[in-house]
């Protein structure tokens, strides 16, 4: 039993070190390549859990090797625009002055109540709103909402008032 501890804590120690060293991101704002490489950490860790008579290393090496291996395909993506955009895809405009690409929206996989969806998550109620509208490269969707529909900033009710004393 105590042998079982002593692995759950070690491999504990490097599942934590491996993602932390991978980037302080969320969940949402993965890109595949780290989703994919957190899930296969976790099974192998498992793995490595579930057969106590395997060596430990058996499960530490292909783990440090896959943090490895991101850190170096992250290196690439950032040195290498176009391996970025294999790897990552890029950003879609979905809306653009109003108008719903629903082209994009099937190339994307995504029903038009996603999208709506999100755009109330972002206070957006109305599609006809949006000025224009981005699925960024992790999923989440960027809005940009027409001049009328902005809400008022401070340089916006200084105009007011300085139009108002002249």
């Amino acid at each position: 039993m105590t042998v079982a501890i002593i692995r759950t804590f070690i491999l504990y120690v490097i599942v934590i070190f491996s993602v932390r060293f991978m980037g302080k991101r969320q969940i949402g704002q993965m890109q595949p390549t780290e989703l994919v490489i957190t899930i296969l950490i976790s099974n192998i860790a498992t793995l490595s859990l579930e057969d106590p008579d395997a060596p430990l290393l058996t499960g530490m090496v292909p783990i440090l090797f896959l943090v490895s291996f991101d850190v170096i395909i992250s290196v690439f993506t950032m040195k290498f625009p176009h391996f970025r955009r294999f790897v990552s895809g890029s950003p879609q405009i979905i809306i653009n002055n109003g108008i719903l690409d629903k082209t994009k929206l099937r190339t994307l996989r995504m029903s038009q109540d996603d999208l709506v969806e999100a755009l109330r998550g972002l206070n957006i109620f109305d599609i006809s709103e949006v000025q224009f509208a981005v699925v960024e490269t992790n999923g989440q969707i960027s809005a940009y909402q027409k001049e009328p529909y902005r809400t008022a900033e401070k340089r916006d009710i200084s105009d007011i008032k300085g139009k108002s004393e002249k």
